[in-house]
């Protein structure tokens, strides 16, 4: 019994000490290159669609900027946590190549899909002399399943879920650029981030895509700014919401 007791406190012991060192790791992290990977095109999808409606359609959104206002509000974040940090300059063939390649995966469990284009974050991180790169990009929850990836909007046709709804469904990611280990990685579902537009899914299947998007997009971007800011609070990099 004695022998249980010292082995007890020697665990406790080194779970603090392991929580605390971690704690230091992430508070001394600097010099961060942010970059977001999200698509120009705002999924609709409906559960139990019509039949005179589609099942799924896309909206462009491309002037709405989502990675743009996703970077912009992580480096204020940063810099608001006295913490040097810089949008990452890539090339967006290559970064469309990679989404490409990471959709086109067999739906299996493959852990990160963006692992692939991650490698060339990393390398393109180094060559900017980052020395932690924190990528935020979509990522599926088998929890979320009628959800894709990244950030759309779903109508589920069922009495108690008919309205349509917002949301993000996405992973944050952040790196060490010389070990090229993740520090801290964290994902985040409709449960942390989505709204209820208050429209049935009649009402939303009897507009166009681009319209119903338009009726939605300042919501739409507020929850993107939202999204980078509980990412840093959930990987542990700020501990105020």
């Amino acid at each position: 019994m004695k022998h249980l007791f010292f082995l007890f406190v020697a665990t406790f012991l080194a779970s603090c000490a392991t929580t605390s060192d971690t704690k230091n790791k992430l508070d001394s992290v600097d010099n961060i290159s942010v970059v977001s990977v999200f698509d120009d095109a705002l999924p609709i999808k409906y559960l139990n669609a019509p039949v005179t409606k589609a099942k799924e359609d896309t909206a462009d959104v491309t002037t709405w900027s989502i990675n743009n206002t996703i970077t912009t509000e992580l480096l204020n974040s940063f810099k608001g946590m006295n913490k040097k940090a810089f949008a990452l300059e890539v090339d967006s063939t290559i970064v469309q190549q990679g989404k490409n390649e990471a959709r086109a995966l067999k739906d299996i469990y493959l852990g990160n899909r963006y692992q692939g284009l991650e490698q060339y974050f990393l390398s393109q991180a180094e060559k900017q002399g980052a020395q932690y790169l924190f990528v935020i990009h979509p990522m599926g929850d088998e929890n979320f399943a009628a959800y894709r990836a990244g950030y759309g909007m779903l109508c589920q046709a069922e009495a108690t879920k008919g309205d349509l709804e917002a949301y993000f469904l996405m992973r944050a990611v952040l790196w060490n650029v010389k070990t090229r280990e993740v520090e801290t990685r964290t994902t985040l579902t409709p449960a942390d981030l989505a709204f209820r537009t208050g429209r049935t899914c009649r009402e939303a299947s009897r507009l166009t895509p681009d319209k119903l998007a338009s009726l939605y997009k300042d919501q739409v971007l507020e929850l993107a700014k939202k999204s980078a800011d509980l990412a840093i609070v959930r990987t542990g990099l700020s501990k105020t919401r």
